[in-house]
């Protein structure tokens, strides 16, 4: 007999009444179309409860997005947290059907103009839900002289933050400039995950970018309405989108082959470059903003396999 899916509750009716007002439009388009296609009951159930869930989950853990903005990485993001809840994987394959029938509605509608699960595989037995990319040393040089070549100071800039802080894609979109300390090289009161307020330390190479990013907006008289990172779309109440940052990323990624890397990915490739360089593992989690260092180890570091057999040739017997 197939093992049974764990069963995660997520729904709260209060928590319900607060979703991203535009992800709720949506979802009150979606019944009328459901109804129409004459769908059975437990089907319209079965579509509601799955979407539910994630709604609120995203309410929760990122920022309450509104379906429109959440990226390929976010979703990942929540399939992955359900697999490591006890999801077995016809559960997380169900989950990943209902999330993506509703964005083939909202294609099919033009409210939207690409779906985030276009790009996502789904989940296979004895596969992880989520590729990570753990970049090594060599790479992040590669990428650094690359990013030069390329020119973009502001590109630039976002990617090696990104390594620098290992802060997530929601706390750098949010940033603005008055949260910035380039002196002592650090970033106050962040709004993380689960309303935490953190700080985020970054290097020297990423001051004298900050400061480098800054002076060219000067100079070319750019408003940036006081948001670090910026498109021509940004105003005083909108900051840059998830879903802009993650095309950077993969705009970064594509220049020194790994075409997949995304936000989180830089999060994880800080972290297990500060391992690799002798941090110790509780310090790494202090930064990553984790609870405990076993988040830390179970799924921002990696092994260094080649270190591990030199470790072991130490002890002959």
């Amino acid at each position: 007999m197939a093992e049974r899916s764990k069963r995660i509750r997520l729904y709260d009716q209060d928590k319900a009444q607060n979703i991203n007002a535009e992800t709720l439009q949506f979802f009150q388009k979606y019944q009328i179309d459901m109804s129409i296609r004459d769908l059975s009951e437990k089907t319209i159930k079965q579509y509601n409860s799955d979407l539910m869930q994630w709604f609120i989950y995203m309410h929760d853990n990122q920022f309450n997005l509104s379906v429109k903005e959440a990226t390929d990485d976010d979703i990942e993001a929540y399939i992955y947290w359900r697999k490591q809840q006890g999801n077995n994987v016809n559960r997380q394959k169900r989950i990943m059907s209902s999330i993506s029938a509703f964005y083939k509605f909202l294609r099919k509608k033009k409210l939207i103009e690409t779906s985030p699960t276009e790009f996502l595989e789904r989940p296979k037995q004895g596969q992880p839900v989520v590729k990570q990319t753990f970049l090594t040393i060599e790479q992040v040089n590669e990428l650094r002289e690359k990013l030069t070549e390329y020119g973009d100071i502001q590109l630039k800039t976002y990617i090696l933050f990104g390594l620098s802080t290992m802060a997530r894609v929601n706390a750098i979109a949010h940033l603005r400039w008055e949260q910035v300390d380039i002196e002592e090289r650090i970033c106050s009161d962040i709004l993380e995950k689960e309303g935490k307020i953190v700080d985020l330390y970054f290097s020297e190479e990423v001051a004298e970018l900050l400061t480098e990013l800054k002076r060219y907006r000067e100079d070319n008289n750019i408003n940036d309405y006081g948001w670090v990172f910026i498109t021509g779309h940004v105003d005083e109440k909108n900051c840059i989108s998830n879903s802009t940052l993650n095309s950077w990323c993969k705009k970064a990624g594509t220049m020194i082959g790994v075409p997949s890397l995304h936000n989180h990915d830089l999060r994880h490739s800080g972290s297990n470059i500060l391992k690799e360089l002798g941090m110790e593992v509780q310090d790494i989690a202090e930064l990553l903003h984790h609870n405990s260092t076993e988040t830390t180890v179970r799924h921002y570091l990696t092994s260094n396999k080649k270190k591990v057999k030199e470790n072991k040739d130490k002890f002959v017997f």
